[in-house]
């Protein structure tokens, strides 16, 4: 199911927008660790567009967003994002942990997963995925950027 583009909403609440390190026109490379380009796999379309706002507001190119973990494999194959915004509970019948094992062993692609599924199961099998890093819902959308900076300090 692809979503109507461009999708453009913004999350609520106090932070949001630009702020920090991300204000300002022309920001430095080093504000982008693992790239600007952004796949965001997320079948909640209301969530993708808090989530997509708040990246391109921070500067990020948000290169697509599906909703199933095929979609998101077709996506990376077309649009070879830098990185993953990746939920676990996806439409179809393959869930965004096989979907993020795939596009690492098949793309070099990584990701980092967002979902509010993180018992000590799915984190396992999330393991074989090598993601970079883990965020659990519920998120403010405003906080992503910041959170990608903070897994990348480990890569540094």
């Amino acid at each position: 199911m692809a979503y109507p583009d461009p999708i453009r909403f913004q999350s609520r609440g106090s932070g949001d927008g630009p702020h920090g390190i991300f204000s300002g026109d022309g920001w430095p490379a080093s504000d982008f660790p693992f790239g600007r380009r952004v796949l965001i796999t997320e079948d909640n379309w209301l969530v993708a567009g808090e989530w997509r706002a708040a990246l391109e507001d921070a500067g990020y190119t948000v290169v697509g967003v599906a909703a199933s973990a095929a979609e998101a494999l077709d996506l990376c194959a077309q649009e070879t994002p830098d990185l993953i915004l990746m939920d676990i509970r996806l439409l179809g019948d393959r869930d965004g942990i096989e979907a993020a094992r795939d596009a690492r062993s098949l793309y070099d692609i990584p990701s980092v997963f967002v979902s509010a599924h993180d018992d000590s199961e799915v984190r396992r099998r999330a393991a074989e995925a090598r993601p970079l890093g883990w965020i659990t819902k519920p998120v403010v959308a405003s906080r992503i950027p910041e959170l990608l900076i903070q897994f990348a300090r480990p890569l540094n």
